[in-house]
Parts: structure tokens; C-alpha cells; sequence
């Protein structure tokens, strides 16, 4: 069996985007199955024009499966209903609102909830927080409505709305969370804790701090990524939400093992994500890095053999 991945950033981009889609590729390994990755990095303005020339090269055969990674959910509706017309089945990591063949969900909100309760245990009742929005992608809005809520229902003060753009890291990447920690940093000199959404935008948060004199800010993110649990070992962060990027991508490769084994399978059919846990000072030495917990061997670029 071989299946196609389209990729949502390029390989060395995030770190965690990374892990799962060596997750994916290990199971499916296991499975004696081979993936194939397309890299279609989602802030490129031909982005969708890559996912829809390699799923229509997918439809002239040779692949078995596809799996999107979704961040706009009305994307790439028509080429799905044309690959699954000519029978090739799609998975997605999180659902879109057209019609697929399985999908991976996040728990997202419940881990926002849980970020802001960790840094509010950090800090003292009534504290002047500030929170980092990302990319209007599914997965990334889910986060942001409950670190909202979290910060909301934690006797926390939130100063700012995440959901504008000029507190969001569009890019998803380290410089642009450095911009918009410096806004806020600005904007609001006696803020006690920040909630950059993810552990790139943490580190971004990290350098503008620097920057600025080493303000001293309490700090929680999410992915688990090596650099941000160094930044817990080292007291910069209170902690990291390790969401295990391995076991999200194992967790879709075994949804696609499953429905491909199947005499009828179920359309439509989720699976969860794992909810992960928040690493932080007291299990910081008991932490395993992804690639530890499964090997990263590397990635088959391009549908040719």
C-alpha cells in the first residue's frame, strides 16, 4: 500500500508538524504500508494549488490513500469528491465540512482549558495576563476559545484579545511570535503571565523578553517541543503542553490501517488525539523526546518511487 501526505509546512519548519507525520509514517512502516510526502507549506500562495496537482496525480494511480492536513475546512472540497469518486479513500488530521473518509480530532479546548489552570496556579489570584493567538486554522482556533475560557475561569485578568491580528502569530514560526510578544510587551509593561498558543511562539515570546531587558513573565505554550522543555529545565517557562506528535500521527496511520482492512468500512468515521500532558518543573527529568519514542526515519518526498 502507499499513501500520500500533504504536508501543511515544510520539513524543518515546526518541529512538532514534524513529529506526527513521522508518527504517521512509523505506523504505517509497521504496517509494511509506504507514505509519500507533499510538501505544501500553507503560508505559500500557490499552497492549494500543490495539494490539488498532487491529489489529482494521486487519482491516475498509484495510491491507495490520502491524508490532508486541514486548515481551512471548506479546502480541498471538489478534489476530495473526486478522488473518493474514483475510489481512493481521504483521511484528514481534524474534519473538514465536506465528506472524507475518516479524521483525526484534536482535544484542543480541553488542552487551552488546562494551559491556563497550569499558569494560573503559577500566579497570584487577579494577575494582568496577556494570550498569543495563531493561524486561523482549525485546530489553532479550538486552542485559542479555550485558553480564552481558561484564563477567563482562573481568577486571571486577561489583558487583550487574541482573536485580533495584531495579537495573533499568523506564521506560526519564531520571529513572528518575537513581533507580537513585543507588541504586547509594549502595550501592557506590567504583565505578569503570557500564553503564547505554541511552544514557536513561546520561544519568539523568549527572544522579545530578552530584547526588552529580561522582563520577568510567567509562561505557558503547547507542543512539547525539545527547545521548549529546555526553556522549562532552564525556569524561562512554567511549562510546555506536550500534545505527543508521534501518537497523533500513529493515531490517524491506525485509523487508515483499519478502514483499509475493512470489507465495508464506515464513512466519516474520528478518532481522537491524544490530550498529552503539561511538562513542566516536577516531571521535566522523566520527559522522553519524540524522536526517542520512535525512530524518525526520513520522509518520501514526491509521489515517483
Amino acid at each position: 500500500m502507499r499513501i500520500l501526505y500533504l504536508n501543511p509546512m515544510d520539513y524543518g519548519t515546526n518541529p512538532g508538524v514534524d513529529a506526527i507525520a513521522h508518527g504517521l509514517d512509523h505506523r504505517l512502516r509497521q504496517a509494511g504500508a509506504e507514505l509519500r510526502v507533499v510538501f505544501a507549506h500553507f503560508t505559500r500562495p500557490d499552497a492549494l494549488e500543490i495539494q490539488l496537482n498532487a491529489i489529482e496525480a494521486a487519482t491516475r494511480g498509484g495510491i491507495d490513500a490520502i491524508v490532508l492536513y486541514v486548515l481551512d475546512p471548506t479546502q480541498p472540497a471538489a478534489m476530495v469528491a473526486q478522488a473518493r469518486a474514483q475510489g481512493i479513500p481521504v483521511f484528514t488530521f481534524e474534519r473538514p465540512r465536506y465528506v472524507v473518509d475518516g479524521s483525526l480530532v484534536y482535544p484542543n479546548f480541553n488542552q487551552g482549558v488546562y494551559m491556563a489552570e497550569d499558569l494560573a496556579s503559577g500566579l497570584p489570584a487577579g494577575a494582568r495576563v496577556a494570550v498569543i493567538g495563531g493561524p486561523k486554522i482549525i485546530d489553532d482556533e479550538e486552542l485559542l476559545a479555550g485558553l480564552v475560557h481558561g484564563v477567563d475561569h482562573s481568577g486571571l485578568t486577561r489583558v487583550n484579545d487574541p482573536t485580533l491580528d495584531r495579537y495573533r502569530n499568523e506564521s506560526d514560526v519564531r520571529p513572528g511570535g518575537r513581533e507580537v510578544a513585543m507588541r504586547i510587551l509594549s502595550e501592557f509593561p506590567d504583565l505578569e503571565g503570557m500564553v503564547p498558543f505554541n511552544d514557536e511562539t513561546m520561544l519568539g515570546t523568549l527572544n522579545a523578553l530578552d530584547e526588552m531587558g529580561g522582563r520577568s513573565v510567567k509562561l505557558v505554550s503547547r507542543n512539547g517541543t525539545p527547545l521548549a522543555v529546555q526553556a522549562v529545565r532552564e525556569g524561562r517557562s512554567l511549562g510546555t503542553w506536550d500534545i505527543d506528535c508521534p501518537a497523533i500521527g500513529a493515531a490517524l496511520g491506525n485509523l487508515v490501517l483499519r478502514h483499509l482492512s475493512t470489507r465495508d468500512p464506515v464513512e466519516g468515521e474520528l478518532a481522537l488525539g491524544p490530550l498529552g500532558r503539561m511538562i513542566n518543573a516536577r516531571n521535566v527529568d522523566r520527559w522522553v523526546s519524540w524522536s526517542e519514542r520512535i525512530p524518525f526515519v526520513p520522509l518520501k518526498e514526491g509521489l515517483l518511487a
